[in-house]
């Protein structure tokens, strides 16, 4: 019982403002990079910690379907990649070019600097017509929304416009989770969730056989 006691305070912590920069940063990082790699570790990271910032307006149980529904989302993204490849090859246009120097990359870096200016204002008390549980969780969830469609904008393949897809959604179930805490309606946002990873698992393989078929005919 005194080691439940412990562990309380300690996620009442990470729930809060380190979970709120948590999915800023990795929705951030989502939209900038084009490394396999970064992304699935991101979209991880992101969703271990909405997970986290479920428990400020869900009971915990009704949380952890939120969190198990994310692990699920993510192993299915997880073994599309593995299975289209970990290179995206000729998606990378400036593949020669850092990442982070490149014009691309510095454009982004731009855009989501104003999505996350535009999610800081409607976050501001009043702003939304509607009640909100946490500021945390509301400022949080406005700036997966904003970045979430920026992701979208930008996107130039199925991966990350589906990645663009998933992190608005998350930004939306946990703002409306604040709003209607109903099981079923967490029930029905987690199935959305699991049925546009599976998209994004059959849209990123034919994509990738696509682009394969092109090259064998060059």
């Amino acid at each position: 019982m005194s080691d439940i006691l412990e562990v309380i305070p300690v996620l009442s912590y990470w729930s809060g403002s380190p979970a709120v920069a948590s999915v800023i940063v990795t929705a951030a990082l989502l939209v900038i990079s084009e490394d396999r790699r970064v992304l699935v570790t991101a979209l991880a990271i992101q969703y271990l910690f909405v997970g986290l910032l479920y428990t400020n307006i869900l009971a915990p149980q009704v949380a952890g379907i939120k969190t198990t529904a994310g692990i699920v989302v993510w192993l299915i993204v997880f073994f599309s990649v593995q299975q289209s490849g970990w290179r995206p090859g000729s998606e990378v246009s400036e593949s020669s070019i850092p990442w982070v120097l490149g014009a691309r990359a510095r454009f982004r870096v731009f855009a989501v600097i104003l999505a996350a200016l535009i999610g800081w204002k409607l976050a501001l008390p009043g702003t939304l017509p509607f009640p909100v549980a946490s500021e945390y969780v509301t400022f949080a969830a406005l700036q997966l929304t904003c970045l979430g469609l920026l992701l979208q904008g930008l996107a130039g393949h199925p991966l990350k416009s589906g990645l663009g897809i998933l992190t608005f959604l998350t930004g939306f179930g946990l703002l409306y989770s604040g709003v209607e805490p109903a099981l079923m309606v967490v029930g029905v946002l987690a199935a959305v969730e699991v049925a546009v990873a599976l998209s994004i698992s059959y849209l990123t393989i034919v994509h990738m056989l696509s682009s394969r078929v092109s090259e064998e005919v060059r």
